[in-house]
């Protein structure tokens, strides 16, 4: 079983190659390039051979895109449970249906351009269809790297052509609305909009919220769980950086007390309560249904006559009034749980007009001083 040599950006790479019979008697070559090594390319010859024999080959130039890309996102690592879901919605819904007929080595610059074209004419936001327009991209990387391609249609792509990217529209409550739902909303749930206002927590941390992250002689809260639609309660957050400790006011420390103390009654009055040592649970104690979530806060809205905005818009709120106190950023990057400090410039610099003014006159009073 020969390897073969050959020069590939200056380097030496090998390849397999040998002569099979289809069930008509004709010859073909299968082929494949790309190896560093020898024995790495005399092991996959091997593995090539033994699919062949078990009828399981496939030819690389049948391979329809859908087939391959279907292929390459189930067998992806690196990714959630939550964002595979995502992405395989984005497949059955938007890519296959488009691409997912023509062979993978036919798919075109051409191809590419009329996906994006019809993601936009289905009037998807920007964001989805970048997230998809990326998908796909770094699908085609793979198949050049694989060298299943020789070219990445992508490159192609004319910079004019690629999906536009814009900010997510932020939404938040002035301080007057933060008062008027406060002194309008009660009940077993208080509690969780009380959080998401005072700390600025993402739906999945404070739902994922126990009693043992909360400090009340040190008035902290600390952040190391989260509950995910899919896999439930996790140990872990959205990043690193997500893993934290809050600080809260005594107003929160009180209404967290107050709550203690119904969902201790609730859990003696309940015969098959589950303790989680959730703070935010149902009356049985498992954790708050994700379902019906986002409905069930549009009912509050409209109970509580406020302004529509989403249940996340309450951590932009929290943002809001740090910010309108002269919070510094730094600070508030650490509470929210950013990665790094340029995602929070970049997503609330247009809520720091009043820090710019204050710098302006720093600046004007120091000069001022040496004239």
């Amino acid at each position: 079983m020969p390897i073969y040599e050959y020069e590939k950006n200056g380097k030496t790479a090998y390849y397999y190659a040998f002569e099979v019979k289809d069930t008509t008697g004709k010859r073909k070559t299968i082929k494949k390039r790309g190896f560093t090594g020898k024995k790495e390319a005399r092991d996959a010859e091997a593995a090539a051979r033994t699919e062949w024999l078990k009828g399981s080959y496939i030819d690389p130039s049948k391979i329809t895109f859908g087939e391959y890309i279907q292929e390459w996102l189930d067998n992806k690592q690196d990714i959630s449970p939550e964002t595979r879901h995502t992405n395989n919605g984005h497949l059955s819904n938007h890519i296959i249906p488009e691409l997912g007929h023509i062979p993978l080595q036919k798919v075109s610059v051409t191809h590419i351009e009329r996906l994006i074209k019809a993601l936009q004419d289905k009037e998807l936001a920007d964001g989805t269809v970048r997230k998809i327009y990326n998908l796909i991209h770094t699908c085609f990387k793979t198949a050049v790297k694989k060298e299943l391609i020789i070219k990445n249609p992508f490159d192609l792509l004319d910079k004019g052509s690629k999906p536009r990217t814009s900010k997510p529209k932020i939404d938040y409550w002035t301080t007057e609305e933060v008062k008027q739902f406060l002194d309008k909303i009660d009940g077993r749930y208080r509690i969780l909009f009380i959080l998401a206002i005072y700390t600025g927590m993402r739906r999945g941390e404070l739902l994922g919220l126990r009693w043992k992250d909360i400090n009340f002689e040190t008035s902290q809260i600390r952040i190391s769980q989260s509950l995910k639609a899919r896999q439930g309660l996790i140990k872990g957050v959205k990043t690193d950086s997500g893993y934290r400790s809050i600080t809260v006011a005594p107003t929160v420390i009180n209404e967290l007390k107050k709550h203690r103390t119904m969902v201790l009654k609730e859990k003696l009055a309940c015969e098959d309560y589950e303790d989680y040592d959730l703070v935010v649970c149902q009356v049985d104690g498992r954790p708050r249904a994700l379902g019906t979530f986002d409905r069930d806060w549009k009912r509050v809205l409209e109970r509580t006559e406020m302004r529509k905005i989403r249940f996340h818009d309450l951590r932009h709120t929290c943002a809001s009034l740090l910010f309108s106190a002269n919070v510094h950023p730094k600070i508030v990057q650490e509470q929210l749980g950013h990665s790094s400090i340029k995602i929070t410039l970049d997503t609330y610099s247009h809520m720091m007009p009043n820090m710019q003014a204050d710098a302006a006159k720093v600046l004007e009073k120091m000069l001022n001083n040496y004239s």
